[in-house]
């Protein structure tokens, strides 16, 4: 019988445009991979709207149409990401929604390998600089047939998020912070096996709502871990949770989730003023002086 020696495969690639930069690389044996996918731009973008009206039956053609509104938003640059969906029948409506979004590709990436004498592993080291910033407010008041709503914040792997569905009456205050600083990650591997790796950004997300419901109302959570689980190919979180509610509640939350995995010392210098907030600082600030950064000094953590 003939022996086919076992093989480390790496495969790399990165794609520069006008308009966008994304690299991803993959790292495989006989029984074990890892890959890492990351994609940004430079882009500085900023949005505000107001809505308020009645959702009621337009006749056209001599026909009545059913009332109804929708809205959506999504938003992503390096996982960093906003996603919004808004459905709803006959009733009185008003939203208003402030966005502010600020993504920049600064440096190269760098890659390097070591193999130590003697040994059959390598480690793979992996540094990134491509810092994103996103804030966003969010108000909601309806009374009506029905309204459904939802939303997601994710950065990096951790995320936060509701599913309001079913309501007759809904009131909903959303205000979400989140930021990217810098991404390292780490893989150990040989001709055999991923032996270990770490994926380990830099990062903030801050959550918090207040809402008044009336029909079923999720609420959910996860902050990730660094390590990677080479047999579930995922990063197990160090915390999650998931609440559902039926009826009428009143309810808040307030998360903040941060991890710090330094290499760089120069987060004042790269940030705007927007991305130095959390939520504690936003919450002493009004709505124009969060969205509008012209004037401030920067906040430090």
């Amino acid at each position: 019988m003939k022996l086919w020696p076992l093989t480390l495969v790496i495969t790399l690639t990165i794609i520069s445009s006008a308009s966008a930069t994304f690299w991803q690389c993959g790292i495989g044996t006989n029984s074990s991979s890892w890959s890492i996918y990351r994609h940004s731009g430079n882009i500085t973008f900023t949005q505000s709207s107001l809505v308020e009206g009645k959702i009621s039956p337009v006749e056209y053609h001599d026909t009545l149409l059913k009332p109804y509104s929708s809205y959506y938003s999504e938003i992503a640059y390096n996982d960093v990401q906003l996603r919004e969906r808004t459905s709803a029948l006959e009733g009185d409506y008003r939203s208003e929604d402030e966005m502010s979004l600020w993504s920049v590709v600064e440096e190269e990436i760098t890659i390097d390998y070591v193999k130590p004498y003697g040994t059959d592993s390598y480690t793979f080291t992996f540094t990134e600089k491509w810092p994103v910033s996103l804030a966003s407010k969010r108000s909601l008041q309806y009374s009506g047939s029905q309204i459904n709503d939802r939303d997601f914040e994710g950065n990096n792997r951790d995320y936060a998020g509701s599913n309001l569905l079913y309501n007759s009456e809904l009131s909903k205050e959303r205000l979400t912070v989140m930021w990217l600083e810098s991404m390292n990650a780490t893989v150990q591997a040989n001709d055999i096996s991923i032996i270990r790796a770490q994926l380990m950004p830099t990062r903030y997300l801050g959550y918090k709502i207040q809402t008044n419901t009336t029909g079923i109302a999720d609420l959910r959570y996860r902050h990730a871990g660094s390590e990677y689980n080479v047999k579930r190919y995922d990063y197990p979180p160090l915390s999650e949770g998931n609440e559902r509610y039926y009826g009428t509640y009143a309810l808040a939350r307030k998360i903040e989730m941060r991890s710090q995995f330094p290499n760089y010392n120069d987060t004042i210098e790269w940030l705007p003023c927007c991305g130095l907030h959390d939520l504690n600082s936003i919450d002493e600030l009004s709505v124009d002086t969060v969205f509008n950064c012209s004037n401030q000094n920067p906040l430090v953590f």
